[in-house]
Protein backbone atom coordinates (compact mmCIF):
# COMPACT_ATOMS: atom_id res chain seq x y z
CA UNK A 1 0.00 0.00 0.00
CA UNK A 2 2.85 2.30 0.85
CA UNK A 3 4.42 1.66 -2.58
CA UNK A 4 1.20 2.68 -4.26
CA UNK A 5 1.15 5.94 -2.31
CA UNK A 6 4.77 6.63 -3.29
CA UNK A 7 3.95 5.99 -6.93
CA UNK A 8 1.06 8.42 -6.63
CA UNK A 9 3.32 11.08 -5.20
CA UNK A 10 5.86 10.56 -7.98
CA UNK A 11 3.06 10.81 -10.53
CA UNK A 12 1.86 14.10 -9.06
CA UNK A 13 5.39 15.53 -8.97
CA UNK A 14 5.98 14.34 -12.52
CA UNK A 15 2.77 15.98 -13.68
CA UNK A 16 3.72 19.26 -12.03
CA UNK A 17 7.23 19.22 -13.58
CA UNK A 18 5.76 18.39 -16.97
CA UNK A 19 3.32 21.28 -16.67
CA UNK A 20 6.09 23.69 -15.75
CA UNK A 21 8.22 22.49 -18.67
CA UNK A 22 5.29 22.90 -21.04
CA UNK A 23 4.62 26.41 -19.77
CA UNK A 24 8.31 27.29 -20.26
CA UNK A 25 8.28 25.98 -23.80
CA UNK A 26 5.15 27.96 -24.60
CA UNK A 27 6.65 31.17 -23.23
CA UNK A 28 9.96 30.94 -25.10
CA UNK A 29 8.59 31.89 -28.56
CA UNK A 30 6.86 34.91 -27.04
CA UNK A 31 10.13 36.00 -25.47
CA UNK A 32 11.96 35.58 -28.77
CA UNK A 33 9.35 37.65 -30.56
CA UNK A 34 9.60 40.28 -27.85
CA UNK A 35 13.39 40.39 -28.28
CA UNK A 36 13.02 40.70 -32.05
CA UNK A 37 10.62 43.62 -31.63
CA UNK A 38 13.19 45.67 -29.70
CA UNK A 39 15.05 48.00 -32.17
CA UNK A 40 18.79 47.76 -32.41
CA UNK A 41 20.65 50.46 -30.47
CA UNK A 42 21.49 53.56 -32.54
CA UNK A 43 25.19 54.48 -32.40
CA UNK A 44 25.93 57.90 -30.94
CA UNK A 45 26.70 60.59 -33.57
CA UNK A 46 30.33 61.51 -34.04
CA UNK A 47 30.88 65.10 -32.86
CA UNK A 48 33.80 67.00 -34.38
CA UNK A 49 35.12 69.68 -32.04
CA UNK A 50 36.42 72.65 -34.04
CA UNK A 51 38.89 74.99 -32.40
CA UNK A 52 37.39 78.46 -32.62
CA UNK A 53 39.73 81.05 -34.14
CA UNK A 54 39.49 84.83 -34.38
CA UNK A 55 40.83 87.57 -36.63
CA UNK A 56 42.99 90.34 -35.14
CA UNK A 57 43.87 93.64 -36.81
CA UNK A 58 47.54 94.57 -36.31
CA UNK A 59 47.83 97.75 -38.44
CA UNK A 60 47.11 100.64 -38.90
CA UNK A 61 45.75 100.17 -35.36
CA UNK A 62 45.49 97.14 -33.13
CA UNK A 63 41.98 95.73 -32.77
CA UNK A 64 41.19 92.38 -31.21
CA UNK A 65 37.84 92.43 -33.04
CA UNK A 66 39.37 93.54 -36.39
CA UNK A 67 37.47 96.84 -36.47
CA UNK A 68 38.75 100.14 -37.92
CA UNK A 69 37.12 103.58 -38.13
CA UNK A 70 38.01 107.05 -39.38
CA UNK A 71 36.11 110.00 -40.88
CA UNK A 72 35.40 108.04 -44.07
CA UNK A 73 34.63 104.43 -43.14
CA UNK A 74 33.93 102.10 -40.29
CA UNK A 75 34.85 98.58 -41.33
CA UNK A 76 34.73 95.28 -39.46
CA UNK A 77 36.42 92.14 -40.84
CA UNK A 78 35.82 88.49 -39.97
CA UNK A 79 36.78 84.95 -40.99
CA UNK A 80 34.77 81.96 -42.26
CA UNK A 81 35.37 78.68 -40.45
CA UNK A 82 33.74 75.22 -40.60
CA UNK A 83 34.64 71.62 -39.76
CA UNK A 84 37.29 71.57 -42.50
CA UNK A 85 39.11 74.73 -41.38
CA UNK A 86 39.40 78.43 -42.24
CA UNK A 87 38.15 79.33 -45.70
CA UNK A 88 40.15 81.67 -47.93
CA UNK A 89 37.34 84.22 -47.69
CA UNK A 90 37.20 87.45 -45.64
CA UNK A 91 33.70 88.73 -44.87
CA UNK A 92 33.40 92.40 -43.93
CA UNK A 93 30.87 95.09 -43.05
CA UNK A 94 31.66 98.61 -44.33
CA UNK A 95 29.78 101.70 -43.12
CA UNK A 96 30.16 105.08 -44.81
CA UNK A 97 30.84 107.56 -41.99
CA UNK A 98 31.38 110.54 -44.32
CA UNK A 99 28.86 113.01 -45.74
CA UNK A 100 29.61 112.11 -49.35
CA UNK A 101 29.28 109.05 -51.56
CA UNK A 102 32.31 106.76 -51.47
CA UNK A 103 33.32 104.16 -54.05
CA UNK A 104 35.07 100.86 -53.34
CA UNK A 105 37.42 100.24 -56.29
CA UNK A 106 37.77 96.45 -56.42
CA UNK A 107 40.19 96.47 -59.35
CA UNK A 108 42.70 98.44 -57.22
CA UNK A 109 42.39 96.22 -54.13
CA UNK A 110 44.80 93.40 -53.35
CA UNK A 111 45.91 90.95 -50.68
CA UNK A 112 49.36 89.76 -49.70
CA UNK A 113 49.00 86.16 -48.56
CA UNK A 114 51.03 84.72 -45.64
CA UNK A 115 53.38 83.05 -48.13
CA UNK A 116 54.31 86.53 -49.44
CA UNK A 117 52.54 86.39 -52.79
CA UNK A 118 50.38 89.44 -53.65
CA UNK A 119 47.22 88.70 -55.67
CA UNK A 120 44.20 90.64 -56.82
CA UNK A 121 40.85 90.27 -55.08
CA UNK A 122 37.19 90.40 -56.00
CA UNK A 123 34.09 90.92 -53.98
CA UNK A 124 31.95 87.84 -53.42
CA UNK A 125 28.94 89.73 -54.79
CA UNK A 126 30.92 90.61 -57.90
CA UNK A 127 32.07 87.01 -58.26
CA UNK A 128 28.52 85.73 -57.90
CA UNK A 129 26.46 88.34 -59.71
CA UNK A 130 29.00 90.14 -61.92
CA UNK A 131 28.32 93.53 -60.33
CA UNK A 132 31.42 95.20 -61.78
CA UNK A 133 34.78 96.52 -60.64
CA UNK A 134 33.45 99.22 -58.27
CA UNK A 135 30.49 99.85 -55.99
CA UNK A 136 29.15 103.10 -54.51
CA UNK A 137 28.07 103.45 -50.89
CA UNK A 138 25.80 106.36 -49.93
CA UNK A 139 26.43 108.52 -46.84
CA UNK A 140 25.53 106.48 -43.72
CA UNK A 141 25.10 103.46 -46.04
CA UNK A 142 26.31 99.92 -45.38
CA UNK A 143 28.02 97.32 -47.54
CA UNK A 144 28.05 93.64 -46.56
CA UNK A 145 30.38 91.59 -48.73
CA UNK A 146 33.49 89.38 -48.67
CA UNK A 147 36.97 89.69 -50.16
CA UNK A 148 38.03 86.72 -52.28
CA UNK A 149 41.69 86.22 -53.33
CA UNK A 150 41.48 85.18 -56.98
CA UNK A 151 44.28 82.62 -56.61
CA UNK A 152 42.28 80.72 -53.96
CA UNK A 153 39.12 80.11 -56.01
CA UNK A 154 38.46 76.87 -57.88
CA UNK A 155 35.88 77.00 -60.65
CA UNK A 156 33.47 74.07 -60.96
CA UNK A 157 30.41 73.27 -63.06
CA UNK A 158 28.16 74.38 -60.19
CA UNK A 159 30.02 77.62 -59.47
CA UNK A 160 33.16 78.27 -57.44
CA UNK A 161 34.70 76.73 -54.34
CA UNK A 162 37.03 78.21 -51.74
CA UNK A 163 40.30 76.72 -50.58
CA UNK A 164 41.28 76.14 -46.94
CA UNK A 165 44.39 76.51 -44.82
CA UNK A 166 45.83 79.64 -46.47
CA UNK A 167 44.99 82.67 -44.32
CA UNK A 168 45.75 80.99 -40.98
CA UNK A 169 49.38 80.27 -41.92
CA UNK A 170 50.66 83.70 -40.84
CA UNK A 171 50.24 87.46 -41.20
CA UNK A 172 48.45 88.70 -44.32
CA UNK A 173 47.79 92.21 -45.65
CA UNK A 174 44.74 93.68 -47.41
CA UNK A 175 44.93 96.89 -49.46
CA UNK A 176 41.49 98.47 -49.85
CA UNK A 177 41.05 101.32 -52.38
CA UNK A 178 38.37 103.89 -51.50
CA UNK A 179 37.47 106.89 -53.65
CA UNK A 180 36.08 109.76 -51.59
CA UNK A 181 35.53 113.51 -51.59
CA UNK A 182 38.57 115.53 -50.55
CA UNK A 183 38.26 116.74 -46.96
CA UNK A 184 37.57 120.50 -47.25
CA UNK A 185 38.79 121.28 -43.74
CA UNK A 186 42.40 120.75 -44.85
CA UNK A 187 42.33 122.64 -48.16
CA UNK A 188 44.03 125.99 -48.76
CA UNK A 189 42.85 127.75 -51.92
CA UNK A 190 43.80 130.91 -53.78
CA UNK A 191 41.09 133.29 -54.93
CA UNK A 192 41.36 136.46 -57.05
CA UNK A 193 41.13 140.02 -55.75
CA UNK A 194 37.63 141.01 -54.68
CA UNK A 195 36.47 144.22 -53.05
CA UNK A 196 38.28 147.43 -52.14
CA UNK A 197 41.41 147.20 -50.09
CA UNK A 198 42.34 143.69 -51.23
CA UNK A 199 45.64 142.76 -52.83
CA UNK A 200 45.90 141.35 -56.35
CA UNK A 201 45.72 137.79 -54.95
CA UNK A 202 44.04 136.90 -51.69
CA UNK A 203 44.82 133.70 -49.84
CA UNK A 204 41.77 131.93 -48.40
CA UNK A 205 42.79 129.84 -45.41
CA UNK A 206 40.49 126.98 -44.38
CA UNK A 207 40.57 125.42 -40.89
CA UNK A 208 43.47 123.04 -40.42
CA UNK A 209 45.84 124.89 -42.77
CA UNK A 210 49.11 126.52 -41.68
CA UNK A 211 48.93 130.08 -40.38
CA UNK A 212 48.88 132.61 -43.21
CA UNK A 213 48.07 136.35 -43.60
CA UNK A 214 44.50 137.35 -42.79
CA UNK A 215 42.37 136.85 -45.92
CA UNK A 216 39.77 139.20 -47.32
CA UNK A 217 36.37 138.56 -45.73
CA UNK A 218 34.91 136.94 -48.85
CA UNK A 219 33.65 133.33 -48.69
CA UNK A 220 35.36 130.84 -50.96
CA UNK A 221 33.00 128.99 -53.30
CA UNK A 222 32.62 125.30 -52.42
CA UNK A 223 33.74 124.29 -55.90
CA UNK A 224 37.24 125.60 -55.39
CA UNK A 225 37.77 123.21 -52.47
CA UNK A 226 36.04 120.19 -54.05
CA UNK A 227 37.33 117.20 -56.01
CA UNK A 228 37.81 113.50 -55.42
CA UNK A 229 40.74 111.39 -54.28
CA UNK A 230 41.61 107.70 -53.91
CA UNK A 231 42.77 106.57 -50.48
CA UNK A 232 44.52 103.22 -50.01
CA UNK A 233 43.87 101.59 -46.64
CA UNK A 234 46.45 98.98 -45.64
CA UNK A 235 45.26 96.43 -43.07
CA UNK A 236 47.54 93.76 -41.56
CA UNK A 237 45.84 90.75 -39.95
CA UNK A 238 46.64 87.55 -38.14
CA UNK A 239 44.37 84.63 -37.26
CA UNK A 240 44.91 83.16 -33.81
Amino acid sequence: MRGVNDLGKFAVVGAIMGALLLVGLLMMPAKVEEDEAVPAPVPAPVVTVVESKSLELLDPIYSEKAVFQDATVRIAFDITQDGTGVKTRIPFWLHNTSREVINVLWERCSIQLPEGNTVSVMSEQGLTFGTGSAISVAPAGDLFDALIPMSAVTWTESGFEFSYGVLDKGIFTIVLAIERAKPTEHVCVMQPMVGPGCDAVVVKVEPGCPAMPEPCPVPCPKACAGGREVVYYTFRFVIR
